[in-house]
């Protein structure tokens, strides 16, 4: 049996962080890939770069720009959003309920109105589902043009099957003002909290990754995971059949993988991990001859026809991703945990959507289309999702256990947050181990 102070598992950047935060000697970290980073990969072939999908950092605290930038040595850009909203085959500014100028006159009318009436009759209360936020706030109007579908399309469940009380910071709510200037065509392209992001310039987003893997000092083991964990005794048991003993574990690992790891987690826990559900996502990395100047940054397509639910382009991101002639892009599709997914078919729509958002004249224009999957992307506020986590959560927490990261913490949450969450882990460890030293 090996022993160790910390035991982290998973080397994204929630472990990542912690580790490098904490800076002790005994730190033992469990990756089940090959490489570091989880899904801040970034993938190089066919002289491009291409991230798992659109990872973009909203720094909102200069000391960690400067910990990126000087301690980790990565030089970032900050960029203005240009995010568009592809609607009625037309392409208008993001958000969509500031920005209604350009489509039909009738449905922006339809959309001022029942949003103006959502204002007036509002009462302060706390709505029950995700359906009622929208509803409530913005009106039948904006809700069935563009919120309503589009959010169907990414949690893959029905908004009044969902909780509310996780959108409110990332839905920017308007007022009366600024929805009727977006009306007349008083264009808004500050709004929410992702109006500016930063974005590493060269190598894409694994180039944080590597930082952090130049300044840390814990072993890393490779291509192991653990198949089995008892908290009472403080032991994992992993798949290259050794075991540690640790003080302190943390997991970044999906929260209901995790907890079906516990062999001696009581009844009502498993069945609080049981009920926790995601979505997987299957994307497509799309490299195009580079036929328009100004390419969006993304592109939200809550149109029913279209089974994606986002299109991005890394090299809009920074042109340094790929060569001169060439367009790179990632497209999504998200279905349910355990679903199906037809990406041959999917594949097959790409060239048709590409010629109506004008990224391409003909399919000979497609260079290269290739399918990627993320197991576990977005968590799912369902009914069940409040009264499990709190039940997780106040267990690990008796048994020193820490799960972060946006997987481990069961959350929609950035880059930023997982970075963070790692420091704060880090400190809280070092807080303890000094109390325990003083005993």
């Amino acid at each position: 049996m090996l022993t160790t102070d910390v035991l982290i598992i998973g080397a994204g950047p929630s472990g990542l962080s912690t580790s490098y935060f904490l800076q002790i000697p005994k730190i033992v970290i469990i990756e089940k890939e090959d490489r570091a980073g989880g899904l801040m990969k970034t993938d190089y072939y066919e002289d491009s770069y291409f991230d798992k999908t659109g990872h973009l950092l909203h720094l909102r605290t200069d000391e960690l720009r400067r910990i990126i930038e000087n301690e980790l040595n990565v030089p970032l850009r900050r960029i203005k959003r240009n995010s568009k909203i592809f609607s009625r085959d037309t392409f208008i500014e993001y958000p969509f309920q500031v920005n209604l100028y350009g489509l039909p006159k009738e449905v922006v009318a339809t959309c001022l109105k029942n949003f103006i009436h959502a204002k007036i009759k509002k009462r302060k209360k706390r709505y029950k589902s995700f359906k009622d936020f929208i509803y409530g706030e913005f009106g039948e109007g904006i809700a069935n043009e563009f919120l309503i579908p589009y959010n169907t399309k990414i949690w893959t469940l029905n908004p009044d099957d969902m909780s509310a009380g996780f959108c409110e910071k990332y839905i920017p709510v308007p007022d009366i003002d600024d929805v009727i200037d977006g009306a007349l065509g008083i264009i808004k392209t500050d709004v929410g909290y992702n109006a500016s992001f930063y974005y590493p310039e060269r190598g894409g987003i694994e180039s944080i990754i590597r930082g952090f893997l130049r300044r840390i000092h814990s072993e890393i083991i490779y291509k192991s995971y653990p198949v089995k964990i008892n908290l009472k005794k403080r032991l994992v048991f992993l798949s290259n059949n050794t075991v540690y003993n640790y003080k302190y574990l943390v997991s970044t690992i999906p929260l209901n993988d995790f907890i079906s790891l516990i062999e001696d987690a009581p009844v009502e826990i498993q069945n609080a991990g049981s009920r926790l559900s995601n979505t997987e996502i299957c994307y497509f990395n799309v490299i195009t001859k580079r036929i328009l100047d100004n390419v969006p940054h993304w592109i939200y397509l809550p149109e029913r026809d279209i089974p994606f639910y986002r299109v991005g382009s890394y090299s809009a991101f920074n042109r340094l991703l790929t060569r001169d002639e060439y367009e790179t892009f990632y497209i999504e599709f998200s279905y349910r945990k355990g679903g199906f997914c037809d990406s041959g078919n999917l594949e097959r729509r790409i060239p048709h959507l590409f010629k109506r958002l004008g990224f391409i004249k003909d399919d000979s224009d497609i260079i290269s289309i290739r399918p990627f999957f993320i197991k576990c992307a977005y968590v799912i506020f369902d009914k069940h999702y409040q009264k499990s986590t709190s039940l997780i959560f106040d267990y690990l927490s008796k048994n020193r256990v820490y799960s972060i990261g946006r997987y481990g913490k069961w959350e929609y949450s950035s880059m930023q947050d997982a970075i963070l969450y790692g420091k704060e882990t880090a400190l809280d460890i070092k807080k303890r181990i000094k109390i325990e030293k003083n005993k």
